[in-house]
């Protein structure tokens, strides 16, 4: 059974992540790192959940620099492709904000140890203030 990690795994091992009130980590414009992850424990899924700490998503993105720094951008279908870096060229990955004022970024369904590692992965969302961002990191 594929098993999707959620900050509030990552949150145990990071203690210094900013914090709402539901317990969950708070993306910032100061893109903080949300956990350091060995790819063997991760089974297939890796998902990031993080408390919106009263934001409106406009706009969600998953990016990723791979271990040969090449950025790539996570579009809606799954799909990864080429990315400039820019942030007005980023694509929606079109997550939705649930009930419970939380957002899960659907980051892969692949397994990652077989990949060339370390792969830092950010999450994002634009919101009226301004970009929201933080990052895991995978290594092996």
């Amino acid at each position: 059974m594929a098993r999707a990690f959620t900050c509030a795994v990552i949150m145990a091992l990071t203690p210094l992540t900013a914090l709402a009130t539901g317990g969950l980590p708070v993306l910032g414009p100061d893109t903080p790192l949300l956990g350091r992850y060995s790819a063997e424990a991760i089974d297939e899924a890796l998902s990031v959940t993080v408390d919106l700490a009263g934001d409106t998503p406009l706009g969600t993105y998953v990016t990723a620099r791979f271990q040969n720094n090449t950025p790539r951008q996570r579009l809606a279908d799954g799909y990864w492709v080429p990315w400039d870096e820019q942030a007005d060229s980023l694509t929606d990955t079109g997550f939705e904000a649930g009930p419970d004022g939380t957002l899960t970024f659907q980051i892969t369904d692949e397994n990652l140890a077989g990949r060339f590692l370390p792969i830092v992965f950010t999450v994002s969302y634009q919101h009226e203030g301004g970009l929201k961002s933080g990052y895991i990191v995978i290594d092996r």
